[in-house]
């Protein structure tokens, strides 16, 4: 097998070394092969990937500038994905990024020639997606399974002082990737690799001479037709920085996990400083303080948290009688939810200000929390914004104002700080919706000061299922089901249900339990947030035994059961995220058959993770007629590392197994 993978191996290389990536230059033979030859079960690959960033001077003026290349190859239909693309730039009132020279060709095989088809105007779209985003879209035409697309686009920016991350990996294997940074000596940036990352980069650095030549004509008055002509020379040096790299894997989706691309090779851009000629030094490289300053003094920011005269009568008459601060907490929290919407739209500064959000009923992340800390500090309680970088964001490595996307507020209630998030209507009082819950926060306490806060949840979540259980004389298996979910159980119940009807439910409910009919459903507090939900059902169940012999065969747990253990790789190359500490307790009880005797029961054993950090109990009794089983899930770590991978997995096999476990009844 080792020397069949070389073999592959050393082909691919061959292959890269000999294809032509030169735009519009893609051969026949890429077009025809089936699969990939390193990762046969890839849905597309990404051939070439090319992006260069450079900064174009004009008139004493930067434009930064970064030109992408991409071509992939589609082999089946679940790779149709990667013939869209999407395109974010970035803008601030009329000062904007703008995206050009998009062109793009589908390569396909008809008749055993290579044909291709061009993209045109009308596969493209732009559309804003807020005050400060807007999108550029394109599909490729024509996309078959064999196909294979190229695509180029230029990133026009005025902000030269942010370089975009240049990412490294994907969800497919990328056979070659190249980048090119080029960066004038004015601008001193430091480079950051993500140490999260198996893969290394290897970045050449060098420098290179610019010269820039302009004329400009210069009249000698209005009735003479002598004119002069000015010439002025800029010259500079800049510094190059070139990463090649070839026959890079695709990034491999496991269970549990917060966010893949947090694990992806990925070269981040920090400013040091800026040294124009005849200027002084301006320093950008900050601290956590000196990002806390520079987002607490924004005008928008720092104004929109002293203001109240929007909301301050309703404020009076929505703390009158209130005593304590929870209550008073719970009040404003409850009442910012229920007057502002969120639009979908994130950030940590408003789109429009928190008064408009407050008068219209609708606004992004910044208007709602903002908001609802402005009020919470009018209310006489210590109320902090804490800026946060949700999971697809990524986690900020280093002190810098562009890895924060979202912003919650953080309150002193009797003597502990909690976290709340008004734009999720089933959030509860102290709970952040998932995309929220990334790591680590900053507190900005004022402008000087900010403090690390911990977004990962602490209080365990409780899922509850007692199942009472009778066998018939047909072998239909005849219970009822009590369910009870509190915390995060609750508030994943109701993301997952809320606004299904009864029958639709139902539906959910029989769907992976066999041949089962599922009646007399009740609910209590399935949409009151902050109440644990209680939940009746009656079912039968037809399938649920075997009978052989005067002998029957049950699996007590079940359509309860953990069917299969969710880690399957022999190794794991990242760590372990459950998404909040649980404990799930199952009991059935089952009556004896009439006619029969318990033959065997599965024996009650207890198994421990990493001294105490997750507890699996299966406890087994019989009194007379009737059996208990017990099952019992206990994690209350969330983060579990690479190196603990296989205790638990391990751990979560021995859970299976024991679920598997059946009990034998023998007629008498």
């Amino acid at each position: 097998m080792q020397k069949i993978f070389t073999f592959l191996f050393l082909i691919t290389i061959s292959l890269s070394q000999a294809q032509d990536f030169k735009f519009g230059k893609v051969s026949l033979e890429e077009v025809s092969e089936k699969s990939h030859p390193l990762e046969p079960g890839a849905n597309a690959a990404i051939l070439y990937r090319s992006i260069k960033t450079y900064y174009e001077y004009n008139r004493n003026t930067f434009t930064l500038v970064t030109d992408v290349h991409e071509r992939i190859k589609i082999y089946n239909k679940d790779g149709f994905d990667y013939a869209t693309k999407e395109v974010t730039s970035y803008q601030n009132g009329t000062t904007k990024e703008v995206v050009t020279g998009i062109k793009g060709y589908t390569y396909n095989i008809v008749n055993g020639k290579l044909e291709e088809d061009k993209l045109k105007k009308d596969g493209i779209f732009e559309e804003d997606a807020s005050s400060y985003r807007n999108k550029t879209k394109f599909t490729m035409p024509n996309v078959a399974e064999g196909s294979v697309i190229e695509y180029e686009y230029t990133l026009r920016s005025p902000f030269v002082t942010t370089i975009d991350d240049i990412v490294f990996q994907d969800l497919v294997p990328i056979n070659k990737m190249e980048a090119v940074v080029t960066i004038p000596e004015f601008l001193n940036f430091k480079k950051h690799v993500n140490p999260r990352s198996l893969i290394t980069l290897d970045i050449s650095e060098s420098t290179k001479n610019f010269s820039y030549t302009s004329s400009s004509l210069k009249r000698g008055g209005t009735r003479t037709v002598n004119h002069t002509s000015e010439t002025s020379t800029v010259q500079y040096l800049q510094n190059v920085y070139s990463i090649s790299r070839e026959n890079i894997p695709s990034l491999k989706t496991e269970e549990h996990i917060d966010h893949l691309y947090n694990y992806a090779a990925v070269l981040k851009w920090e400013l040091q400083f800026t040294k124009f000629p005849n200027s002084p030094i301006e320093n950008y490289s900050q601290t956590w303080e000196g990002v806390a300053k520079s987002i607490y003094s924004n005008s928008e920011f720092e104004g929109e948290l002293k203001k109240s005269n929007y909301y301050s009568k309703d404020l009076e008459k929505l703390l009158a009688g209130a005593t304590g601060e929870e209550e008073k907490a719970k009040r404003i929290f409850n009442h910012v939810k229920a007057k502002v919407k969120w639009n979908d739209v994130l950030g940590y500064i408003t789109d429009n200000g928190c008064s408009k959000a407050y008068k219209e009923g609708v606004g992004n992340v910044a208007d709602i929390n903002l908001m609802l800390t402005s009020m919470l500090r009018e209310a006489g309680m210590e109320a902090y914004p804490v800026l946060v970088s949700t999971r697809n964001n990524g986690i900020p490595l280093f002190p810098t104002r562009k890895g924060f996307n979202y912003v919650v507020a953080g309150a002193k209630v009797q003597g502990t700080y909690i976290l709340l998030d008004a734009t999720d209507p089933t959030a509860s009082f102290n709970e952040l919706p998932a995309r929220a819950r990334n790591w680590n926060g900053r507190m900005l306490m004022d402008k000087e000061n900010s403090i690390l806060v911990d977004l990962m949840p602490q209080t365990q979540s409780l899922q509850r299922t007692s199942v009472n259980l009778q066998i018939d004389e047909n072998f239909t298996l005849k219970g009822k089901s009590l369910n009870l979910w509190d915390g995060l159980y609750a508030k994943s119940y109701r993301d997952k249900y809320q606004g299904l009807n009864l029958d639709s439910y139902i539906e959910i409910l029989e769907k992976g339990k066999g041949n089962i009919e599922i009646s007399n459903v009740e609910t209590e507090n399935a949409m009151e947030v902050g109440q644990e939900i209680r939940e009746s059902y009656s079912f039968e169940l037809n399938n649920g035994l075997e009978a052989i012999n005067n002998k029957i065969y049950l699996k007590p747990m079940l359509f309860l059961a953990e069917a299969e253990n969710p880690f399957k790789a022999d190794e794991r190359s990242y760590p372990v995220i459950f998404n909040f500490p649980s404990l799930k307790n199952t009991t059935v009880n089952i009556m004896v058959p009439p006619g029969y005797e318990v033959e065997s029961l599965p024996e009650s054993s207890i198994y421990e993770l990493n001294n105490g950090a997750g507890t699996f109990k299966f406890l087994t009794l019989q009194n007379g007629n009737f059996l208990r089983i017990e099952s019992v899930l206990d994690i209350r770590n969330i983060v579990y590392s690479p190196q603990d991978y296989t205790a638990l997995k391990q751990f979560y096999a021995q859970m299976v197994e024991k679920h598997s476990e059946v009990i034998v009844f023998k007629k008498i």
